[in-house]
Formats: C-alpha cells, structure tokens, sequence
C-alpha cells in the first residue's frame, strides 16, 4: 500500500503528479505515465491539497483545470523535478543508462517521419531508459518545451535556432507535389504555372515551414492557388488533394502516401527542402540520455 507523507510536508511525489496532469491533459494519462493507478494518484492530489489549505483543481464541465494556486506551484515544481532529475540522471549515467528516461518533443510530420530511424536505434542500445514523445504544433511550441523542460531535446526545422538553446544539422528534407491519379501532369516538366493556378491547394495555416515551403514553390512560378483549403492536420494533406482533385506539397516521405488514396507524386524539377536538426538546451547538468541520443544522429 502507498504511504501518505506527512500532512505538513510537500512531497516530489506530489508535484510530479500535479506536472504530469498538466502536461498529459488527464489523470488517467498522468496515472498511466507514472506507473500507478488513479486513486493512488488522486490520493497524491488531496495529500498537497490538504498540506496547502487550498484546492489545486476544480471541475470545469468534465474537465480539471488549476486553480490560481495550482498555477503559481507548477513552475516551481518543475525546478525541483528537474533538479531531481538531474542527480537521478547522473546516477544513471554509471549505470551505462541502464534507467532514466529521454523526453523528445518534435513537429508532427518529423515524429511520424524521422524521427523513428533515430530513436529505434537509440531503444535497442538503452531499452531501459524510458522514451516520451510529444508532438507540438510550431518551432515556438518547439522552443517552449525545451525552456520549460517538458522536453530535453527536439526534432524542428534547423532554422534560427534561439541563442538560448543549441541545435545540431541533420539532413534536408525534400518535399514532392501531391496530385489525383487522374490529372495530367507532363512528365518531363513536372510543375507547371498552368498547373498551379488550376487546382485547389490543400495545406498548412500560415506560420508552418510546410506553408512556407509551398508559397515559395508558387511565388518561383509565380502562380496562385484558385482555391484553398486549409487544416491544421498534417496527415490530411494528400488524402484532401487526391479527393479534391487538388495539389498538396509535403514531405516525400508523407507524399510517397499517395498511392493508398488513388494519388501520384511530382517531383519538383526545382528543389524544394527544409534543413531538419536537433534542438536541446544549455544544460550544465544536462540529461546524459542527451549526449548518448546525440551519438546516433
């Protein structure tokens, strides 16, 4: 049976559970993260409850959010955490990484792209440290979770890279032009300012390297999109420009989908590419699985 701490204490225990609600959006995530059930991770809520005087999260709807107090402990207890963390690392660095774990956030399309011919390797050498993996939606979204330490290192665009933080060059992706199997496309030309400016363009909002590669690509054939349908899921990309007989830009490895939707890749004649790399902080007592992850790259 779980012991309560004393009523007049703060335990790590607590706050770590108070860190993984926010951050996995749920108690039932938070429960499954940490390895306990959900009472025993409720029990830990009302224990920090009861020390503080104060209730940490109310009920809104179906949901739990923070209270004022809840708010004000979280950055606090992330430091204690992390500073935990940080000795727990390095205890696990004489251990050859036999435990600890790795938290890597990245893009969504290089998380379900590149992301996993780096880290497979990295699990079959270190199957004891346990890997997290959160997806975040822009390179800002990307340099907060480093900052706030949800994250020790990241997979984004290799594109002005923070002074604050330091990044390591992987590749250039290409990207390919999506199309439905039935629009004609000269095969020696490929793209064509005709082309572009007579189909429906499927894409990313602005402010996405994704977006901003396929502008690039219009402004060089100085086209416009006649129509455009926008989404903030990547995934939908070809399948919504095969099944709107439009056009869609995107990687090669999520264009090469093409094909299960009735679709074909272009290539593009002129390159279109976007430099990936690894992000991670300026750590003095930086997470050792950071230095070995950085081995495999």
């Amino acid at each position: 049976m779980e012991r309560e701490p004393l009523e007049n204490s703060i335990s790590l225990a607590q706050l770590e559970a108070v860190v993984m609600i926010v951050d996995y959006g749920s108690f039932t995530a938070a429960a499954d993260i940490l390895g306990i059930s959900q009472p025993s991770l409720s029990r830990r809520i009302s224990a920090l409850e009861r020390t503080l005087g104060l209730p940490v999260f109310r009920a809104s709807g179906r949901d739990m959010v923070l209270t004022e107090i809840g708010r004000s402990i979280i950055p606090a207890g992330r430091r204690s955490l992390l500073e935990v963390a940080a000795i727990g690392s390095i205890a696990s660095s004489t251990r050859a990484l036999a435990t600890g774990s790795l938290r890597i956030a990245g893009l969504p399309s290089l998380v379900g792209g590149i992301m996993p011919e780096f880290v497979g390797p990295f699990h079959r050498r270190h199957p004891g440290v346990r890997i997290e993996i959160l997806s975040v939606e822009d390179g800002e979204q990307l340099a907060d979770a480093l900052r706030l330490n949800r994250a020790d290192l990241a997979f984004g665009v290799n594109e002005r890279i923070p002074a604050d933080l330091i990044g390591k060059s992987l590749r250039d992706q290409q990207f390919s032009a999506v199309v439905s199997e039935e629009t004609e496309v000269d095969p020696d030309t490929g793209l064509s300012a005709e082309l572009l400016n007579s189909l429906t363009l499927a894409t990313l909002p602005q402010g996405t390297s994704i977006r901003k590669i396929t502008d690039e690509v219009y402004r060089s054939f100085k086209a416009t999109a006649p129509r455009l349908i926008t989404t903030t899921q990547r995934d939908a990309l070809v399948h919504l420009s095969v099944a709107t007989g439009g056009i869609t830009l995107v990687p090669r490895i999520m264009a090469s989908t093409a094909v299960i939707f009735g679709g074909k890749q272009v290539p593009l004649l002129l390159p279109a590419s976007r430099p990936l790399g690894v992000i991670y902080r300026r750590d003095e007592y930086r997470n050792p699985a950071v230095d070995e992850f950085l081995k495999f790259l």
